[in-house]
């Protein structure tokens, strides 16, 4: 992973605070094209009262009817801080209030910005994921991707491999020794939701119709094992697997627009929504880019 070198993430998060929140100019971040950045939120199960009330007072209407609907009050937190993640970020890239930021759905789930008075926001992107104990939000410009990530404490769900994996992958993972099959199969499924995520076309895609090969150490084979995934360039992908923590694997797909360089840098941080950030050294442990 490249050094962090860009002076505009050098200014950390503006303080807790339970009003309205809008970055100050010096907490706006700049976001050259063929930059992604990955920030990363490790939490726990549950927040101060200080933090829950200043994170609900930047969500619609919508949003907090949604979050009261999950069961467990860890539940709720993860999703209340995944909202304000995405609010509170994107306001570091576009001069607008967190509390201001509009999204449409695609037909098959995907969230887009839908701000047409922000010129800032042209072309900005972002994808989210979330598993235990981490939520990692990718932001770029005029690149599509998708991020993913697992805990890999849990178990791996092996007996599916066969049914949606593509054949090559399942034989390979097969035959592993039995003690490296759950951190590959992990290492694939971070990969395939990647891939689908950064097509916006979710499960429309069989996850049995593309393939990873990753035999060869530090590295990322793709392939198309048949044509029902519609992707006219498979090639223009580049895939990353990263670990920013020894219990978490990230993957993350991008493909650069026409306007783009192909050379893409990726920056990561750490942050703790509304509190603080700082600059995060995540191996990247494979990759389909060229080096």
């Amino acid at each position: 992973m490249e050094k962090d070198a860009n002076p505009a993430l050098d200014h950390p998060a503006g303080p807790l605070s339970c009003g309205p929140f809008m970055p100050s100019a010096a907490s706006f971040i700049s976001l050259p094209a063929g930059e992604i950045h990955l920030w990363f939120c490790f939490h726990g199960d549950a927040g101060s009262p200080e933090l829950t009330a200043a994170c609900r007072a930047l969500l619609s209407a919508e949003e907090l009817s949604k979050q009261e609907r999950f069961h467990f009050a860890r539940d709720r937190h993860r999703y209340l801080l995944t909202r304000t993640l995405v609010r509170s970020m994107l306001s570091r890239y576009a001069p607008a209030a967190p509390q201001a930021w509009q999204f449409t759905s695609n037909a098959f789930g995907r969230p887009r910005i839908n701000a047409p008075d922000i010129p800032e926001a042209v072309g900005l992107n972002f994808n989210l994921s979330h598993t235990d104990g981490l939520i990692v939000l990718a932001v770029a410009r005029h690149i599509e991707l998708g991020v993913d990530t697992e805990n890999i404490e849990r178990k791996a769900a092996l007996d599916v491999a066969s049914h949606y994996f593509s054949p090559a992958e399942a034989r390979a993972l097969d035959a592993l020794p039995p003690a490296l099959q759950a951190e590959r199969f992990f290492e694939l499924w971070t990969l395939k939701e990647s891939y689908i995520k950064a097509r916006s076309l979710g499960l429309q895609i069989p996850l049995d119709s593309f393939g990873f090969a990753l035999d060869a150490p530090g590295t990322i084979g793709f392939a198309l094992a048949d044509s029902r995934t519609g992707d006219a360039a498979p090639q223009r992908w580049n895939f990353w697997q990263l670990r920013p923590a020894p219990t978490h694997l990230v993957a993350l797909c991008a493909a650069p627009g026409p306007s783009v360089s192909a050379t893409t840098r990726i920056v990561c941080r750490e942050i703790a929504p509304l509190e603080w950030d700082r600059p995060l050294a995540v191996p990247t442990t494979r990759t389909s880019a060229a080096i």
